[in-house]
């Protein structure tokens, strides 16, 4: 059988693509290979205190290399190994990021689809979200139910003062609370998509009626034949050597499989595919290159009086009611503006300001939070000191080469502009896209499910409109 689009992954993006494919063209045959299992109807997953997340089946469980700026550690990089990818085991924030970001990214490529307005209408067709939020900037009929501490009425003990506390030291609540509107630099409402306590998996919300899926099932390569004197993609080899023909071929398979498919398969750095012995069809200098992610720094703060009831484990009988159980012991979303991006080592230097600027928050007498509610950071193993408001520099730098995490955000290894063009077709490849979080030509600030949803979607409108 030949079929008209294979989609190699069948995490978020690809969830999207194919659902969209078949509304837009519904003739089409469309063939999706994924490598992880189909937990859609797997209750294990379902609420945000189970257990079989992070670390569990469904997580291919990735470590990197050692890290030179974090005293050689390997960090751990969780990513879903399931339909629906990610979704399966995030925590299912909601934020959209800076409009500065995808109009860097429209600019960078020369082409608006990809600027903020040009990706709005189909993030505002994702979402489904709740009352109270800037208008003309969400949709409201969207597949994806979007709640917020307000609209759940998840309100914390502490809401009222930690927002007093931000206010303090310049950082101000957003206008309707609402950090999803293009300017997240404030303090606004925390977003989840989530239904209630239910997590919403991107391959049930967008359901693959009409598309063919096969699961656990690996894909070893993209084959490649000449036509007119330029390689054809023409169909994927499975890991047991079957051989599956199509006219399209798609790769969803995330930032760090899909450049690792475009090399098992010919295309990418010469030097890198001549050191695995991998003949080079297409030379691509880019494929793999230009990883980002988002790291995690966290720390914990003694309270002054536990007996207060402000505490998540205290006695406080609010924490008892069903909806505190439905996401985290989040009030609020805070961004503030940061030097421009740079590598990791020269990050650390510069890191963040932020942090000082939670110790302020926390661990200061500049706000009421730190004056009444805590009573100083608990520490680090290994570390004689705790963070305060007089820490130096070269403190504050090795806590975080000890402590920094990923927030598992991998992004822009088959970046547009370098690898792909503004249609997601693969350079030098006729029949080949690329339809994931590895296109980012830009970090993208912000969890990252909000822009691949509005980029499948419109992936969906332009891979369509070749359709024959």
């Amino acid at each position: 059988m030949l079929w008209d689009y294979i989609l190699v992954g069948g995490g978020l993006s690809a969830s999207v693509l194919s659902n969209r494919l078949h509304a837009l063209a519904p003739t089409a045959k469309i063939l999706v290979i994924e490598a992880g299992a189909n937990a859609n109807n797997d209750q294990t997953i379902i609420t945000f205190n189970s257990t079989n997340l992070v670390g569990g089946e469904y997580d291919w469980k990735y470590k990197t290399v050692p890290q030179t700026g974090l005293g050689g550690r390997n960090v751990s990089l969780p990513q879903g190994k399931a339909l629906g990818g990610g979704t399966v085991i995030n925590s299912g924030t909601w934020t959209r990021g800076d409009r500065y970001d995808f109009d860097l990214w429209g600019s960078l490529v020369g082409d608006q689809r990809w600027s903020y307005h040009g990706l709005l209408p189909y993030f505002k067709a994702t979402e489904a979200a709740p009352s109270g939020v800037t208008p003309n900037q969400h949709g409201k009929n969207g597949p994806l139910i979007v709640q917020s501490v307000i609209s759940t009425n998840r309100e914390f003990p502490l809401r009222s003062k930690a927002l007093e506390s931000w206010t303090s030291l310049g950082v101000d609540w957003l206008p309707f609370g609402d950090a999803n509107a293009g300017d997240p630099k404030g303090v606004g409402d925390y977003f989840q998509n989530r239904n209630r306590e239910k997590r919403e998996i991107s391959s049930a919300v967008f359901p693959q009626n009409g598309v063919t899926v096969v699961t656990e099932t690996m894909v070893s390569k993209v084959l490649l034949n000449t036509h007119a004197g330029k390689p054809q993609a023409t169909g994927v080899r499975l890991v047991n050597g079957t051989e599956i023909r199509g006219r399209e071929i798609i790769l969803s398979a995330g930032a760090i499989r899909t450049p690792q498919l475009l090399m098992l398969s010919g295309i990418g750095p010469r030097e890198e595919l001549q050191k695995h012995q991998i003949p080079v069809i297409v030379e691509s200098p880019e494929v793999g290159k230009n990883l980002a992610d988002h790291g995690f720094f966290g720390t914990l703060w003694h309270v002054k009086d536990p007996s207060s009831g402000n505490a998540i484990g205290s006695n406080n009988p609010l924490f008892k009611e069903p909806q505190y159980s439905w996401g985290p012991a989040v009030d609020f979303t805070v961004s503030v503006s940061v030097d421009d991006k740079v590598g990791l080592a020269q990050a650390i230097e510069r890191d963040e300001e932020g942090i000082k600027l939670v110790v302020a928050f926390a661990g200061s007498n500049a706000t009421v939070i730190g004056r009444d509610i805590l009573d100083g950071e608990v520490g680090a193993e290994g570390f004689s000191e705790v963070l305060t408001p007089e820490s130096s520099d070269e403190y504050i730098t090795a806590r975080i080469s000890a402590g920094l995490a990923t927030s598992f955000h991998p992004m822009g290894t088959a970046a547009m502009g370098r690898v792909t063009d503004t249609s997601l077709r693969v350079y030098g490849v006729s029949g080949l896209r690329v339809v994931d979080a590895s296109v980012f030509p830009v970090v993208i600030s912000a969890h990252l499910q909000v822009a691949i949803y509005g980029l499948a979607y419109q992936g969906a409108d332009i891979i369509s409109a070749d359709f024959k």
